[in-house]
């Protein structure tokens, strides 16, 4: 924009402020001491006009709204939020000219990543939706922000991989169908900064290890990798998967190739179906970073796979608990199916199905193995799809509200929709690692049977099925994302499990019979239609009691 005249010397110190519009900048230029300053004059808190602050003897702006205070010559916030621009003046024969031009553009980039992280630190959601508009006045990408974002958070997860990270390539997805509103792609890209930075928020940087040395070109070795897996081995797990993104990358930039996620994504799958993994989260996440990764690019790769692996190992296995220990003894026992022609590829039709949502794993695992040697993995997979949109449909949500509840009947609407995000990434993996399938389908067999004891009896289906009919999935979906865009939850696991279970379902409608449809499109618009209680505070407190025994 170049420089532009403000104001006479004269008038600027009979009037002590002026206020100079141009385009998309106002500032407020003022005189303290004899010295002339220009500055941004919206307070980069709400808005409101710093030419009507306060500026003390030490050149201290004071905005007197909020009692933000910055610094005339450098912008400064003094309190710890976002800097205001400050513009160079020049005095020319008694005129005040200001120059309006842009600082390059890595300037521009350095200053705002250096906000970005302080929003990010504080997990202030203004702050960093700022920086992204910023971002876009300056011409850059705000979608660039998000490798560096990411490095600031995968390091502080103690445990590992949570959904922020993984989540991430859902908003991007969000993101990317909303090309015509910027709006709505800032929003996208804000809820994914503020996840992780949700996740990450006041907690240290954890050690992680060195990658494993070796001269080795094979990406990974699998049985090394999960055996380290198997035995809970987190350093050495993750010095292998270290060593292994290291060299797909090198090999990537030598031969001017994509990054190989695939090398890394068959032994991870594996590693997830090794256990019934906490909420089938492991496998989840295998697909959802490596959707990011090709967004994104490799240089997250690192970051992402090492937090991955470290929540692998850490996640609880919940086939050693007694509800699903039948599971192991299922996969050594799952039938070797008939020759490929001679199964039947379904559908499975609904009568097979009846009476299966809310029996125990003992009773749903000899129907898979029974059925595994008529039907192909596919037509399982169908059913057993069914059968979890099936029980979203039946789901007593008065139970998900109650309080005067044991700490195993906590239930809620979460318990319920990973038997279809997870159902998504058993196909997903499954149909380029075919070995997997009967992992893969037994451990989706534990989603049905999960939660019988908060089902509404199976007669409660026909008229779930028919209030909640979608006769219009397209606009059942614009509808859900357009809930997303302003969804109002305080707490981001909410929104992303809802965007999550939206995307896998329009997803598996490519894979699925004509059976199975309707079905999960009514589980998902009875899922996003209802209210989600966020904080049970009775029930923690009637918990707490009991345990303790106090009456």
């Amino acid at each position: 924009m170049g420089w532009h005249r403000v104001t006479s010397k004269q008038e600027l110190r009979e009037r002590g402020v002026v206020v100079f519009k141009r385009g998309r900048h106002q500032l407020a230029v003022l005189e303290r001491g004899g010295r002339c300053f220009a500055i941004d004059n919206r307070c980069p808190h709400e808005g409101y006009p710093l030419s009507q602050g306060t500026v003390d003897g030490d050149c201290v702006l004071t905005c007197n709204w909020h009692n933000w205070k910055f610094e005339l010559e450098s912008g400064r916030n003094m309190l710890g939020g976002d800097n205001v621009r400050v513009y160079p003046l020049e005095l020319r024969a008694g005129e005040l000219w200001v120059d309006l031009s842009d600082p390059p553009a890595a300037e521009t980039r350095a200053r705002v990543m250096a906000g970005l992280r302080g929003a990010f630190d504080d997990r202030d959601q203004g702050w960093i939706a700022r920086e992204l508009a910023r971002l876009c006045a300056a011409g850059l990408a705000p979608e660039s922000a998000l490798p560096a974002v990411i490095s600031w958070c995968a390091p502080r997860l103690e445990w590992g991989m949570t959904h922020a990270i993984p989540g991430t390539a859902d908003w991007l997805a969000l993101a990317a169908r909303r090309t015509g509103c910027l709006e709505d792609q800032l929003i996208c890209l804000s809820e994914a900064i503020d996840h992780m930075a949700f996740d990450a928020l006041r907690q240290p940087e954890f050690p992680i290890a060195d990658a494993l040395a070796g001269a080795d070109d094979a990406p990974l070795d699998e049985p090394a990798f999960l055996a380290a897996v198997e035995r809970e081995d987190v350093d050495e797990a993750v010095a292998r998967v270290r060593a292994a993104v290291s060299r797909l990358t090198a090999r990537a930039r030598a031969r001017g190739e994509p990054f190989d996620y695939e090398e890394l994504a068959r032994p991870l799958s594996r590693a997830a179906l090794q256990h019934y993994l906490s909420f089938g989260h492991s496998l989840i996440y295998t697909v959802k970073l490596g959707e990011l990764i090709a967004r994104l690019g490799p240089a997250i790769a690192d970051d992402v796979l090492v937090g991955h692996v470290r929540g692998m190992i850490y996640a609880r296995r919940e086939d050693l608990i007694p509800e699903f220990r039948p599971l192991a003894q299922a996969v050594q026992d799952y039938p070797a199916p008939a020759p490929a022609p001679a199964l039947d590829p379904g559908p499975i039709d609904d009568a097979a199905l009846d009476g299966l949502v809310g029996q125990p794993l003992r009773p749903i695992i000899a129907w898979v193995h029974a059925r595994a040697r008529e039907h192909t993995p596919e037509a399982l997979y169908d059913a057993l799809l069914r059968a979890g949109a099936r029980a979203m449909l039946r789901f007593d949500t008065a139970r998900g509200e109650a309080s005067q509840v044991k700490v195993a009947d906590n239930v809620g609407w979460l318990d319920f929709t990973h038997a279809l995000t997870f159902a998504s990434a058993v196909r997903q993996r499954c149909s380029v690692d075919p070995e997997l399938w009967p992992r893969g389908l037994l451990q989706m067999a534990c989603f049905v049977a999960r939660n019988r004891a908060h089902l509404q009896p199976p007669e409660a289906l026909a008229a779930a099925l028919e209030r909640w009919r979608v006769d219009d999935p397209d606009a059942l979906v614009a509808a859900i994302h357009a809930q997303l865009l302003d969804h109002g939850s305080a707490l981001p696991i909410y929104p992303v499990h809802v965007l999550k279970t939206c995307f896998a379902v329009e997803l598996e409608l490519e894979h699925v019979s004509a059976t199975t449809r309707p079905v999960l499109l009514a589980a998902l618009r009875r899922y996003a239609r209802s209210s989600v209680k966020q904080k049970h505070a009775r029930r923690n407190v009637h918990q707490a009691m009991a345990l303790v025994g106090v009456s």
